[in-house]
Parts: C-alpha cells; sequence; structure tokens
C-alpha cells in the first residue's frame, strides 16, 4: 500500500495521539499548548479512513542549541500495528520539507527514551542529560537533526 503524508487538522489526530502516546501514562488527553500556535502544523496519513501516522511541528527555539531558527516536532505517533513500516520515516521527512520551506536550520525533539533508536535511524542526534516527562512521567531525551538550506 501506498501511503500518503497530507495535512491534517487537530480533531483528526487527537484519537491516536491519546491512544499512542498516553498508553500507560496518568493522563488521559493529548492536548498541547503548542496546539493554538499561529504557525502549528499536523501531518498525517490515512489507512481506511482512519489516522494511522501523525506528528505536529512549529518553530520554537531548541533548548540545546540557542539562537538557531528551529522547528519542534511533537505528538510522533504511529498506530502500534503499523509500527516498523516505515509511516514514521515519511511523517519526518514530510516535516522536515516544511522546516525547510520555513527557513529553519535544526529541528528538534523532546523524545522517550524508548524511541531513540527511531530517532537516530532518522539522522538525529542524541543532545544533554535526560528527563522524566510530564506528564507521561517517562524518560526523555533531546534530539535534533540540523538540516541544509
Amino acid at each position: 500500500m501506498t501511503y500518503e503524508v497530507i495535512q491534517l487538522e487537530l480533531d483528526d489526530i487527537m484519537d491516536l495521539r491519546v491512544h499512542v502516546l498516553r498508553k500507560g501514562t496518568p493522563v488521559a488527553h493529548a492536548h498541547y499548548a503548542e496546539d493554538s500556535y499561529a504557525d502549528v502544523v499536523h501531518f498525517g496519513i490515512y489507512e481506511n479512513s482512519l489516522v494511522v501516522a501523525t506528528s505536529t511541528w512549529f518553530l520554537k527555539e531548541c533548548p540545546e542549541k540557542l539562537g538557531a531558527l528551529s522547528m519542534q516536532l511533537k505528538g510522533m505517533a504511529v498506530s502500534t500495528s503499523l509500527q516498523t513500516h516505515g509511516l514514521g520515516k515519511k511523517i519526518i521527512e514530510r516535516g522536515i520539507q516544511h522546516a525547510h520551506d520555513n527557513a529553519a536550520v535544526l529541528i528538534w525533539a523532546r523524545a522517550r527514551d524508548s524511541a531513540l533508536g527511531f530517532y537516530e535511524r532518522c539522522e538525529f542526534e542524541v543532545r544533554g542529560a535526560g528527563f522524566i516527562d510530564e506528564p507521561t512521567n517517562m524518560p526523555h531525551h533531546i534530539v535534533v537533526r540540523e538540516i541544509l538550506l
């Protein structure tokens, strides 16, 4: 099957965010303050009328590289049954294009430690000390990827 990454609305992606990113955590919602940013963009992939992969992108300075025009990736989620099928990489590639189109030179995320291998395969580097992220209560690290303009 050929998967296409398209821009979606927040309501379209929320069920997948909650299902994947809040499973086993003390919080049942997946709303982010950044969802209200004027430049926020949500990308996703549909399969059989269901969103099966998503991510959210917006301009925000990276704490590991202050001063660089940076875009943050947040809410990266792929349906559990489709993880390892390349959908996450397709979403990242579309986000990189979006960042490039907005003159960002760096992409970054607050990545769960359990997902660090995925980000490293997508050419992100782990930076800084780990931390426990609220509201998930899970260990995270900052990951960054520089992009060429």
